[in-house]
């Protein structure tokens, strides 16, 4: 009798740890998602793309697309990358410390002609236009 009961305990604290273990697993599993939501932003995801924050001064909002692509590559941007542009990209023939210089290069460029760079925050709302940037 004392050994059945014996049997019967091991079987319940088996069963036990058992159960506490799926609970733990489910808990972490269920964790992470948590953590990646406050990381959403949905100006991340809204067809934003930085081409869009360099805005001729008197025509913010309506700046000619077409002559901006190609004031871009005037001033030193080797591949648009479909407007999201390559200013921070290390080419084979640059050093690592010539990538800061040329983006700071191609910006000046166009503050000269005419163009204001206005920021990521400023163009967009909550993942909506604001209607400065086009």
């Amino acid at each position: 009798r004392y050994i059945s009961v014996t049997k019967q305990i091991r079987k319940i604290a088996m069963k036990l740890k058992l159960f506490f273990i799926t609970i733990l697993l489910f808990i972490l599993t269920a964790c992470i998602p948590i953590r990646v939501i406050p990381k959403y932003n949905p100006d991340t995801y809204n067809g934003y793309k930085l081409i869009q924050g360099y805005q001729k001064a008197d025509t913010v909002g309506h700046t000619d697309v077409i002559k901006r692509e190609s004031d871009m590559l005037a001033c030193g941007v080797r591949n648009l990358m479909g407007g999201n542009l390559d200013l921070n990209t290390q080419y084979p023939d640059m050093t690592d410390s010539q990538v800061w210089p040329r983006h700071k290069k191609i910006d000046n460029c166009m503050k000269s002609k005419g163009y204001i760079i206005i920021g990521k925050k400023k163009c967009t709302n909550k993942g909506k236009p604001t209607g400065l940037c086009n």
